[in-house]
C-alpha cells in the first residue's frame, strides 16, 4: 500500500521548503528558520513526527521554560513560533499570525489545530487569536498569562515602552482609551467557551507583575459563568527578584500530556483502545503507596527497545514520587501459550503486580496451520489473565494486539485476525483494557499515512513503528488515569471462557523426570551448529538426547501437559504416551527450525481428567532438548 498522491505531494513540498531553510540546534532538536511577512519564524522539529504532524504554537518567549516543549518534541510534536511579541496580540498581530498559520498548515503540512502555548504577555496573542479562530485551536496552555491590558502594561510602572506599543498597535490615542478598551482576552471568552477549548494555566499567587486576581482568576470566574472550565496549577510564591512572576515550573510533564491529549491527531478520527474496567487500582497503588511493580510480558517486540522504554519513562514522569520495579519479561518468539506456563517464574516470582502489559497477537501465529490454533490463542491468554487475577486480584492488565504482516490482508477482507479475535474475547470477559494496534496500523496504512515497507518495515517495528505503538498506549493511559477514582474494591473472578485454559500453568522441575535411556541432564546446553538461540534457552539446564529410542518419563497432577523445547535444524519426531493411552507421534520441527533453535511450547494434551498422570516421551528421529516441563 502506498501513500496517496496528495500526501506524497504535501510531504515533498514540506521537505523542499525545509531542506533550504537555515537550521540551528535547540536542545538536540533541529530548528528550521524562515521568514513570514518579513518576520523571523521557526519550526523546531522532533526526531520522528507523531501521526498527523501535531504542533504547539509558542506565542511568546520561545526559549523560556523549555521543559514542556522538550517533552512534546521527544514524543513527536513540533514547536512553532513567529516573532511579533511587541504587537501584544493586536489585530495587526493576529493578521500576521494568520499568515504564519497558513504557512505551517498549507506549505509545511502541519496539523490544522495546534495547541497554543503562551507565557506572560503571550496570553494576549493566544486568547485573542483563539477568539478570532476557535476552530483552529486545539487547546491553550499558559504560564502567568496577561488577560487584560489594564492590568499589564497599564498596571505596571516598568512597562512604559509596552504601553506605547499597545497604543500604537491597537490604534488608540491615549491611556484612557486603552483603559476603556473592550477587546481584551477577558472580554472575548465567549467564543472560546462555546468551542469548549481546553484551558490550563500555571500561576503564582504573589505575582505582582500580572496579578492573578485581575487575569487568570478573573478569567476562571467569567468562564464558569459561561459554562466552561479553566484548569489551574498554583504556585504559592514566585521568586522575589521577579516580583513573583517567575518560578520553577511545576507539573511540566502533566502539562505536556494535557497538550498531547487535546492536540494529538487521532488516527482516522477515532481511538483504537477499549478502556473497560479501567486502571484505577494501579493508579491508587502508585499514588497512595508510592511504590509500583509493572511487568511487560511478550515476545521480541517487547524484548527489543522501543515502546517498553517509552512506557517506563512515561510512568516515572506521571508518578514522580513513586518508586517503580519494572519487570522486563519479553522473550523473542514466545506467544501466549508459553507465557501462561512461564508466568510464575518470569513475572509473579518478583511479588504482587500492580500493572501488567501483555502482548501475544503476533507470536500466537506460530501455531498457524494447526486446527486448534485459535483455541490455543484463547487458552494461552486466558491462562495468563486468570492466573494473575487468582493470585493478585487488584492487578490491572492491559492487552496489546500488535500487528502481524498477514493481519493487513485479513483486515482488508473485513475480517478480524484470529489471534486478535481470541484475545479480545479474553479482554472483554475479564474487563481488561486493550489496544488494537493491529487495526490502527492497517487503517493508517490504508489511509496513506505511512507504508508497511518504508515506515513500519516489518512485524518487528522500526523506531517509527515503536513510536506509533507507544503513542497509542499512552493515549489510553492519558484517558484512564485522569478519570480514575481511588479504589480497592474486590474484583470478582468470572467463570472461565474455556475450562481447559492454562490458568494453572507452571514449569515442572526437570530433575523430577526419570531418565530411562539415552537422555542426560546437561547443566548448560549450548548448540554446536552455530545457529541462533534465544536468551533464557541457551547456557541453561536441558534434558538432551539425539539417539532414536532415548526416553524419559515424569508424573504430574493436573489436566494439561507439554514440553518447552528448542526446535532447531535437527528437530524431527518424538512419541509420547500418557498413562495407559496409545502412543502418539508428533513432529517437533517448525518452519523456522533450519535457521534457529526456536523456543517452542509443545502441548501434548490439555483436556485430561483432573488428577495424577504419567507421561513417557521417546525420541523417534533427530534430537530433542527439553528445557521445562509444561504442567497445567
Amino acid at each position: 500500500m502506498k501513500r496517496t498522491p496528495f500526501v506524497v505531494a504535501l510531504l515533498a513540498l514540506a521537505w523542499t521548503l525545509s531542506a533550504a531553510d537555515p537550521t540551528s540546534d535547540w536542545h538536540g532538536f533541529r530548528r528550521l528558520h524562515f521568514v513570514v511577512e518579513g518576520r523571523p519564524a521557526f519550526l523546531t522539529q522532533p526526531a520522528l513526527a507523531a501521526p498527523g504532524r501535531p504542533w504547539v504554537w509558542r506565542t511568546s518567549f520561545p526559549d523560556f521554560h523549555p521543559e514542556v516543549d522538550l517533552e512534546l518534541l521527544r514524543t513527536g510534536w513540533a514547536v512553532g513560533y513567529l516573532e511579533c511579541l511587541e504587537m501584544l496580540g493586536s489585530d495587526p498581530a493576529l493578521d500576521l499570525l494568520d499568515r504564519f498559520y497558513d504557512h505551517l498548515t498549507r506549505k509545511r503540512g502541519m496539523a490544522s489545530r495546534p495547541a497554543l502555548e503562551a507565557v506572560s504577555r503571550g496570553g494576549l496573542h493566544a486568547y485573542r487569536y483563539a477568539a478570532r479562530h476557535p476552530e483552529r485551536v486545539a487547546c491553550i496552555y499558559a504560564d502567568t498569562p496577561v488577560m487584560d491590558l489594564k492590568s499589564w502594561p497599564l498596571g505596571w510602572p516598568g512597562a512604559q515602552k509596552e504601553t506605547a506599543d499597545a497604543l500604537r498597535y491597537y490604534g488608540l490615542h491615549d491611556e484612557a482609551a486603552l483603559r476603556g478598551y473592550a477587546g481584551n482576552p477577558l472580554d472575548l471568552l465567549a467564543p472560546i467557551a462555546t468551542a469548549k477549548i481546553p484551558l490550563r494555566h500555571v500561576i503564582s499567587l504573589n505575582d505582582r507583575v500580572v496579578p492573578p486576581e485581575q487575569n487568570t482568576l478573573e478569567a476562571q470566574r467569567r468562564l464558569a459563568r459561561l459554562g466552561h472550565t479553566l484548569d489551574l496549577v498554583v504556585v504559592p510564591e514566585g521568586t522575589p527578584e521577579s516580583q513573583g512572576h517567575h518560578f520553577p515550573l511545576p507539573e511540566a510533564f502533566a502539562s505536556a500530556r494535557f497538550i498531547m491529549r487535546h492536540s494529538g491527531v487521532l488516527p482516522q478520527g477515532r481511538e483504537y483502545f477499549a478502556l473497560r474496567d479501567g486502571l484505577a487500582r494501579s493508579q491508587t497503588a502508585f499514588e497512595q503507596r508510592k511504590t509500583g511493580r509493572v511487568a511487560f510480558l511478550g515476545g521480541s517486540i517487547t524484548y527489543n527497545p522501543g515502546w517498553r522504554d517509552a512506557l517506563m519513562r512515561y510512568l516515572q514522569q506521571w508518578f514522580p514520587s513513586t518508586e517503580f520495579d519494572f519487570v522486563a519479561a519479553g522473550v523473542p518468539s514466545l506467544g501466549s501459550v508459553p507465557h501462561a506456563f512461564r508466568l510464575e517464574r518470569d513475572v509473579l516470582a518478583r511479588g504482587p503486580l500492580d500493572l501488567l502489559f501483555v502482548e501475544a497477537a503476533v507470536n500466537d501465529h506460530n501455531y498457524d496451520g494447526q486446527a486448534n490454533a485459535a483455541l490455543l490463542a484463547l487458552r494461552g491468554l486466558e491462562g495468563v489473565v486468570r492466573h494473575v487475577r487468582e493470585v493478585s486480584p487488584p492487578t490491572d492488565i492491559v492487552l496489546l494486539h500488535f500487528v502481524h504482516d498477514q493481519h493487513l490482508a485479513t483486515w482488508a477482507k473485513g475480517e478480524v485476525p484470529y489471534t486478535v479475535a481470541a484475545h479480545e474475547r479474553v479482554a472483554a470477559h475479564y474487563g481488561c483494557p486493550s489496544v488494537n494496534l493491529s487495526l490502527e496500523v492497517y487503517e493508517r496504512i490504508a489511509a496513506g499515512e505511512f507504508t508497511w515497507a518504508d515506515d513500519f518495515r516489518d512485524l518487528h517495528p522500526s523506531p517509527y513503528g515503536q513510536q506509533v505503538y507507544a503513542h497509542s498506549m499512552t493515549r489510553l493511559l492519558d484517558v484512564a488515569w485522569p478519570r480514575a477514582t481511588p479504589t480497592i474494591e474486590e474484583r470478582p473472578l468470572p467463570p472461565p471462557l474455556d475450562p481447559a485454559s492454562y490458568g494453572r500453568g507452571r514449569f515442572g522441575d526437570l530433575r523430577a523426570a526419570r531418565l530411562l535411556q539415552g537422555f542426560v541432564l546437561d547443566p548448560s546446553w549450548k548448540p554446536t551448529d552455530g545457529k541462533g538461540t534465544r536468551e533464557g534457552y541457551v547456557a541453561v539446564p536441558a534434558l538432551v538426547a539425539s539417539t532414536p529410542g532415548a526416553a524419559f518419563e515424569f508424573r504430574f497432577a493436573g489436566t494439561g501437559v507439554g514440553l518447552m523445547i528448542t526446535s532447531g535444524p535437527d528437530a524431527r519426531t518424538i512419541a509420547f504416551q500418557i498413562d495407559d493411552g496409545p502412543e502418539r507421534i508428533v513432529n517437533t520441527a517448525t518452519p523456522w527450525s533450519q535457521s534457529l533453535h526456536l523456543p517452542w511450547a509443545l502441548l501434548l494434551a490439555d483436556a485430561l481428567p483432573a488428577g495424577e498422570h504419567t507421561v513417557r516421551v521417546r525420541v523417534v528421529d533427530g534430537a530433542l532438548r527439553v528445557f521445562q516441563l509444561l504442567l497445567n
